[in-house]
Order: C-alpha cells, then sequence, then structure tokens
C-alpha cells in the first residue's frame, strides 16, 4: 500500500462524511493522526488538483469540485445551490433555455447547478473552465476588490486572445483587462457574444457585499432576438436569489 495515496484517500473519506460543513485542518489531523505538516501538504496537493476545496485562505476544507465533475454531477448540497436552485430553475424553465449558478474555485469557474431546456439545440457550458472566457467568470472577478484581482491576475496572467479578444490589442493589456471589469461592475452584468455562435448573460451574486457567485443563461445566437428580455429576467433572477442570501447566517 501506498503511503501517500492511503492518506489522501482517508482525508477524501473524512471529508465526505462531513459533506455539509468545513473540517479544519488542525481536526483532519487529529482525526486521522497524520502529522500536521505532512497533513497540509497532501491537502495542498489536492486542493491545487480541485479534489478539497476552501472557501477562504485560513478558513476549514470540504469537497471539490472536481469528485463531483467526475460523476458528471453538479454541486446539489452546495449551500449556495440550495437557496438558488428554484429561482434559477424557473429562470431557466421561462426563457427555456440554459441557466446555470456558478462561483470561481481555485481560480476556475465552477458551476454548481445547470437546468435543462425543452430544445432539440441546448448550449453545454463546461462544469469546470478558465474564468476569462466565461460570462458568469468575468461578472464574479469584475466585483472583486483590486486587491483581490490584483493577485487573481498575479496568479494567472492575462487572457488569451481566444478567451477574450480585444484586451491584447491595447498597448496596456492589463490596463485594457481591469477597464473591461470595471465596465462590467458598473453595468451589473456581464453579455458576451462569442466566436461559436454562443450569447451568455450573468449577473453577480454578493453575501454582505461580498461576490459569492453568479447566474447566467446562455443560448445560441440564432435565438437571440430580444436581448433586453433575456437580460431583465437574469437580473430579476440574480435579486431575488441576492434577497435570499442576505438573510441567511
Amino acid at each position: 500500500m501506498i503511503q501517500s495515496i492511503s492518506r489522501a484517500l482517508e482525508i477524501l473519506e473524512l471529508l465526505s462524511a462531513n459533506e455539509n460543513k468545513e473540517v479544519s485542518l488542525a481536526t483532519i489531523s487529529s482525526k486521522l493522526g497524520i502529522d500536521k505538516g505532512t497533513c497540509a501538504n497532501i491537502i495542498k496537493t489536492l486542493r491545487v488538483r480541485g479534489y478539497i476545496d476552501q472557501a477562504a485562505p485560513r478558513s476549514g476544507y470540504r469537497l471539490g469540485y472536481k469528485l463531483y465533475h467526475l460523476t458528471g454531477r453538479t454541486i446539489e448540497n452546495d449551500s449556495l445551490t440550495k437557496i438558488a436552485r428554484v429561482d434559477l430553475q424557473d429562470l431557466g424553465d421561462k426563457l427555456n433555455e440554459s441557466a446555470i449558478l456558478s462561483v470561481v474555485r481555485n481560480d476556475r469557474r465552477v458551476v454548481l447547478f445547470s437546468t435543462s431546456p425543452d430544445r432539440e439545440i441546448v448550449v453545454r457550458t463546461r462544469l469546470d473552465k478558465s474564468v476569462y472566457p466565461a460570462c458568469s467568470g468575468r461578472v464574479i472577478i469584475a466585483n472583486y476588490t483590486p486587491e483581490h484581482l490584483e493577485q487573481f491576475i498575479a496568479r494567472n496572467g492575462l487572457p488569451r486572445q481566444d478567451e477574450w479578444p480585444g484586451i491584447h490589442l491595447s498597448s496596456n493589456p492589463e490596463g485594457e483587462l481591469v477597464n473591461a471589469l470595471t465596465q462590467i461592475k458598473m453595468n451589473g452584468y456581464a453579455i458576451d457574444y462569442d466566436s461559436k455562435g454562443i450569447v451568455g448573460f450573468a449577473a453577480p451574486l454578493f453575501k454582505h457585499g461580498h461576490i459569492v457567485g453568479a447566474v447566467g443563461v446562455y443560448l445560441p445566437s440564432e435565438r437571440m432576438s430580444d436581448e433586453k428580455t433575456i437580460l431583465d429576467s437574469v437580473l430579476a433572477c440574480a435579486r431575488k436569489i441576492n434577497q435570499k442570501i442576505e438573510l441567511t447566517k
């Protein structure tokens, strides 16, 4: 038996048994009898790979999105999903288009929940992708604090041309990126028409003034007949969810 693999699996099993709450490093180390430094190194590797998630620095740990996505499932038991699911389903049903609930975890745009429209041609966004080309990802990082955004760019670099066309055409691409994100924040939403014929709409979700996720709708551009109606529906859905989020502890 390879000890490091065995320990990694034990950590995942412990988090699975405590799926609805975060577990601290000290608790994991103590319960499994693993040296704290060794435990931290294993957790770091699992976190980088997306198998463990940490909501904020120095907070506890929980199962990561990669474990759910391996089985093709969205993260049904996530607290944000529980709050937003009904309103998001109503949005998807109203528009008969793909509606998604997204967050940014480990610097990736991750889908927590998505609806399935009753259509022959359906837009299926990737469950896990780079933040920059994702409309919902853009609206989330647009609402980062300046310091948080600076750290994000330092870790991930600037978007490639295929991820966000036009940014690199500027003599100051980082400044152009920040300006684009600032405009999204001022608007309170993001809209994107990509080169593959997909239109995306996204609106931010907040908890006590801090960005926690986004509501999005994706559809083929050939079905785009009324941009304002779709945008208004997305914004109305986000307002309903935001009101519910504010009532939570």
